[in-house]
């Protein structure tokens, strides 16, 4: 059951409980047929009663033995004769013959005949059931009996209304139980978009008053989480701002020193260590980014926009004959663009890149000639501060967080990056896929 939603739980529920409540009755009546007579039995028995009443009764009492016998449903009279119209009916030979074994057991040959007819009583149409009995004294008794010995409203058996009634009743049921449940539809996918953006995604508070008090929990938390975020990212810009005050001091002190293999390898330092403050900074405010995810981004134009401060000998560029756009702020895609490039470029000695379209989406590969990334590492990668050894270093310049700034900002936007290394073991490939922009959209510059 761990597929089924909750609605689809309830349904389920609901129709077992249908389903058991039927078959109790079902077993209920079995059981309560196995101990005493078939309905056929009981009919034919109570035939054969009035029938001997009527042949012990003087002919003067009849009318009361036809009072007392005469029930909804069940109704005797009495006449010189089979009736003329009368015709039997073979649909129902078997209650025939089970009143003629009664009857032979009572009073031998003599006559039964039975047949049904459909007639018009009080506006109702009725199937019935006409039984013809001979009588000692020579006369026919005719038995009338018809369906009205179920209970109707409507002209309809009453349990058929009551298993009618009972689906309709676990339809709405159904339809109330899907209709409270909204807002947690609702609710989950607010929080499945909250941890692809930062900006809260406030719900509607309505349902019942615990799922209002979870609504509005949840919506205070999404207030919460962006102000620990603000607060964070503004921590960091202070303290980014202060090192960098400091550090500018450093260089420059040691800009004044004489020159040397220690000067030029603490000047070094200090470039990484700006290097490192700035792909800090830019990792925690993309984490609050509130750029709109409706911007059009022409995706040639940005890769060749991103691609022309690179060395042309390292990097081979396609583009697609059509225009090709995405559903992404231009400055976000540049961004993506920027790392993916760099890290090609850094870890290897040529870098291709090329867009495409792809079942429905947009799609840029960026392939190098580099080492590759360790299978085992390819799941991990995107976590900051990573570094595969031995290729992937300080060495190179990199703070672990280039890859993880790219798959943030892809995740806030709909789009994703996926990894995997060249067909011969060497070389990295990165395909990244976007949300494509309809053909009619306009490209926001």
């Amino acid at each position: 059951m761990g597929r089924f939603g909750i609605l689809s739980r309830i349904a389920l529920i609901v129709t077992a409980a249908l389903f058991l409540g039927q078959m109790a009755v079902l077993l209920s009546y079995l059981w309560q047929s196995g101990r005493s007579p078939l309905p056929p039995y009981a009919i034919a028995d109570r035939v054969v009663a009035v029938v001997r009443l009527l042949d012990e009764t003087p002919p003067q009492a009849r009318q009361q033995v036809l009072d007392v016998a005469n029930a909804q449903g069940f109704g005797v009279t009495y006449g010189p004769g089979i009736p003329a119209d009368f015709e039997d009916n073979l649909s129902i030979s078997r209650l025939r013959v089970v009143t003629q074994a009664k009857m032979e057991d009572y009073a031998p040959g003599r006559i039964v005949r039975a047949g049904t007819r459909l007639g018009q009583e009080d506006r109702r149409d009725a199937f019935t059931i006409t039984f013809v009995v001979g009588l000692k004294s020579g006369e026919v008794a005719i038995f009338t009996i018809s369906d009205e010995t179920t209970l109707r409203i409507w002209n309809v058996p009453i349990g058929f209304l009551g298993g009618l009634s009972g689906i309709v009743v676990a339809l709405l049921a159904v339809l109330a139980v899907a209709r409270e449940t909204r807002p947690l539809t609702e609710l989950a996918r607010s929080i499945d978009e909250l941890g692809n953006r930062v900006e809260p995604v406030p719900v509607k508070e309505r349902g019942a008053r615990e799922l209002r008090t979870l609504i509005r929990a949840i919506n205070n938390m999404q207030t919460r989480i962006l102000a620990l975020l603000t607060n964070r990212t503004l921590f960091l810009g202070a303290v980014s701002h202060d090192l960098k005050t400091y550090l500018t001091r450093f260089r420059l002190r040691l800009e004044m020193m004489p020159a040397g293999q220690h000067r030029d390898r603490a000047v070094l330092d200090v470039e990484a260590m700006e290097h490192l403050l700035n792909d800090v900074l830019l990792f925690a405010s993309e984490s609050t980014s509130t750029e709109t995810a409706d911007e059009i981004t022409d995706i040639n134009e940005a890769l060749l926009y991103c691609a022309s401060g690179l060395d042309d000998v390292s990097v081979d560029l396609s583009t697609t004959p059509k225009a090709l756009t995405a559903r992404m702020p231009r400055s976000a895609l540049c961004r993506v663009i920027d790392n993916l490039l760099s890290k090609g470029v850094r870890y290897g000695h040529h870098v291709r890149a090329y867009p495409e379209r792809r079942d429905g989406v947009a799609c840029l590969v960026f392939e190098d000639d580099g080492p590759g990334i360790p299978e085992e590492d390819l799941s991990i990668v995107f976590e900051p501060f990573f570094r595969g050894e031995p290729s992937r270093n300080r060495g190179h310049g990199g703070t672990g967080l280039g890859l993880s700034i790219v798959k943030q900002i892809l995740d806030a936007h709909g789009g994703r990056v996926v990894l995997s290394n060249g067909d011969t073991g060497r070389g990295l490939r990165a395909m990244v896929f976007l949300p494509l922009a309809p053909a009619s959209a306009t490209v926001t510059d």
